[in-house]
Order: structure tokens, then C-alpha cells, then sequence
């Protein structure tokens, strides 16, 4: 444990290191995200804090699993794949965070490291239905595993958008994935969750409100596939009901994210891919939440998902799932309605819903 507790020192460290570095380069070339309709900081920010997010935790985690015979053994020879498979997400947001790209070249580069790690055989080979028993995939393995890793890997990227928020949220989802690989006994996904956590960790301080640094596509996009990742290697390596599901737990304030903004946007007319102001923390604002409170209650509501893997372990898990479940309808319910009393208090000309 002492072991573990010093890859997550350094790569702390290293990443407040990189992340004072990354601000001072940002601001010696003027490298800058600027204000816009969609963007809501007042002035130029320096937003590379992805570089020392992913440099920190590929360096931390390369050294720590070439030491470790056990995660070596759960990664079967495919260290390379894992880090070429992260290198592309990450370069593909370091492009588009200098110069924008379109959605289409963005989601070429989630596919091509997707397909790394299919290729490396990291895929999802069975489905778990609740009440019901596990469904082999086949063939269709592969596209759920695509379609998962894309998927994930740009739930935090629609987090990010207050200070401190999507790195508050992540470190959580570490926390849950570091309860998940103790308990499913799976080295590596120990390992990958000490890591991301040092990595944000020594970023986060220069994230929060007053934020000095933003993580850009590039850190957002690679947290994102780090945890579609995990979420992976789980099922293989513990053949259980609860290898599923309880990687999904972790990440549950992103993935609620992720459908929340799919469905709205599509029941809308609107392109699911095409950015908008309508996301939970905007409508949480917009009702009457400090940015501050703001964090605070979406880091709240991550840790509540966290609680629920534990408990899987020690309870009767159609019990624990029961729960879950009326856990997630109260969330979304609550929204709905937080929504309903917004439009109601714009109507009557209350931009924050009357609160």
C-alpha cells in the first residue's frame, strides 16, 4: 500500500509541476481559450492542463506496471497497445484544442483507439441483465466495446464546463474505480486509478474557481478513455455480474451526463454531437447554485454513486439494485423538475426559476 501511496505522490507532483509549466508556456506563446457563446470564463485561459494530466499518469504508470509482475500478467503483454490507444486520444484533443477539429475527425481518433484496444483484446464479452443472468455477446463484443470506450470517453468532456468540475468529479470516479479493482482483486485497475488520481490531483488546485489552467479536450478526452478503459479490463479479468456493473457505478454522474444531453438534444431536433448551455450544471446555475455549490453537489451526488459498489459486495445486490435504481429515477426526477420550474420562471421573466 505504501507503494502505491508513493506512484500516487509522484505522479501528483509531476502533474503540478508540468501544470505551473503548462500555464507559463500558454501564457509566454499566447496559447489561449478564448471567451465565447458556449464558453462563459471572462477572459483568455491557459487550457493545456491535459498535457500534464496524461504525461504524469502515462510516465507514473509505465514505470509502476513494468515493476509489477501482476498487472503485466492482467494486461497480457499489451502495455504498448494501452499507451499507443491513450496517446491517440490525447493527441486527437491537443489538435483540437489548437485548432478546433470537426466531429467527425475527433470521433475518428476515439475509433482508432478503440480499435487499438480491441485489438490488443481488451473487449466486453458478456452482457448482465438485472433479475436475469449474463448474455454472451459474440461478435457483437466488438461493437459494444467500440461504442462504450466512444461513449466515455466524452462524458467528462461534457462535464467540463465550470472550474474544478469535471477534475472534483473525476477524482471521485478514481475513488470508486480504486474500490472496484481492491474488490474485484484486478492489479491493474488499482494501478490505473492510483495513477489518474495523482495526475488530477496535482492539476485540480489550479483548476478550481478562480481557475488559473483549464484541461482542454485533451485532458478531458483521455480521463474519459483511462475510465472507459477500466471499465473494460474488469469484465475480463472477474467473471462476475458485479465486473459490469460496478465500473459503470464509478462513473455514473458522466454517463447520467451522457444520456441526460443525448436525449435532450435528440428529442429536440437538435444534433446530439452539437454543443449547447443546457447541460446539469448549467440548469443547477441557472436555478440559483453558486458555481461553487454547484461542484460541491455534483461531487455529492458522484460520491453517492460510489457508495452503491461496496455495497454490491456486501448485500443482497437485487436489493442494492432496487435501490439504485429509485436512487437514479429521484436524480432524474429532480432534474426534470428543476428544468419545468426554470422555462416556468423565464416565462415570467425569473432567469433562475424564481429561486
Amino acid at each position: 500500500m505504501l507503494t502505491y501511496f508513493g506512484y500516487l505522490l509522484l505522479a501528483a507532483v509531476l502533474s503540478a509541476s508540468l501544470s505551473a509549466a503548462s500555464i507559463w508556456f500558454s501564457r509566454r506563446y499566447g496559447l489561449f481559450d478564448h471567451p465565447s457563446v458556449r464558453k462563459r470564463h471572462a477572459a483568455p485561459m491557459p487550457h493545456f492542463g491535459g498535457v500534464a494530466i496524461f504525461t504524469s499518469f502515462i510516465a507514473v504508470f509505465v514505470f509502476a506496471a513494468m515493476r509489477s509482475d501482476a498487472v503485466t500478467s492482467e494486461l497480457a503483454g499489451q502495455l504498448p497497445a494501452v499507451i499507443a490507444a491513450c496517446s491517440v486520444v490525447f493527441v486527437t484533443g491537443l489538435i483540437d484544442d489548437i485548432r478546433p477539429l470537426g466531429v467527425i475527425a475527433k470521433l475518428t481518433g476515439q475509433l482508432v483507439a478503440a480499435m487499438l484496444i480491441i485489438a490488443a483484446g481488451f473487449v466486453i464479452p458478456r452482457f448482465h441483465v438485472p433479475f436475469w443472468g449474463g448474455i454472451e455477446l459474440g461478435w457483437v463484443s466488438y461493437p459494444v466495446t467500440a461504442l462504450w470506450i466512444v461513449t466515455l470517453s466524452n462524458s467528462i468532456n461534457l462535464i467540463d464546463g465550470l472550474d474544478g468540475l469535471a477534475g472534483s468529479v473525476s477524482i471521485v470516479v478514481c475513488f470508486g474505480l480504486l474500490i472496484t479493482g481492491i474488490l474485484l482483486g484486478v492489479d491493474a485497475v488499482v494501478l490505473i486509478s492510483i495513477c489518474a488520481a495523482g495526475a488530477i490531483a496535482g492539476f485540480l488546485p489550479f483548476n478550481l474557481s478562480p481557475a488559473k489552467l483549464f484541461m482542454g479536450d485533451s485532458g478531458a478526452l483521455f480521463l474519459g478513455f483511462v475510465f472507459s478503459l477500466v471499465a473494460v479490463i474488469c469484465p475480463i479479468k472477474s467473471y462476475t455480474a458485479a465486473a459490469m456493473f460496478v465500473p459503470i457505478l464509478a462513473v455514473g454522474v458522466p454517463v447520467i451526463e451522457v444520456i441526460v444531453s443525448f436525449f435532450r438534444r435528440t428529442l429536440s431536433g437538435q444534433r446530439f454531437y452539437v454543443g449547447d448551455n443546457r447541460h446539469i450544471y448549467n440548469v443547477l446555475q441557472e436555478f440559483g447554485l453558486s458555481q461553487r455549490r454547484t461542484v460541491i453537489l455534483l461531487s455529492i451526488v458522484s460520491l453517492a454513486f460510489t457508495a452503491f459498489i461496496p455495497a454490491l459486495f456486501w448485500f443482497d445486490r437485487r436489493a442494492v439494485f432496487s435501490i439504485f435504481v429509485i436512487f437514479v429515477l429521484i436524480l432524474l426526477g429532480s432534474f426534470l423538475v428543476l428544468k419545468l420550474r426554470r422555462n416556468r420562471g423565464q416565462r415570467h421573466g425569473k432567469p433562475n426559476g424564481g429561486a
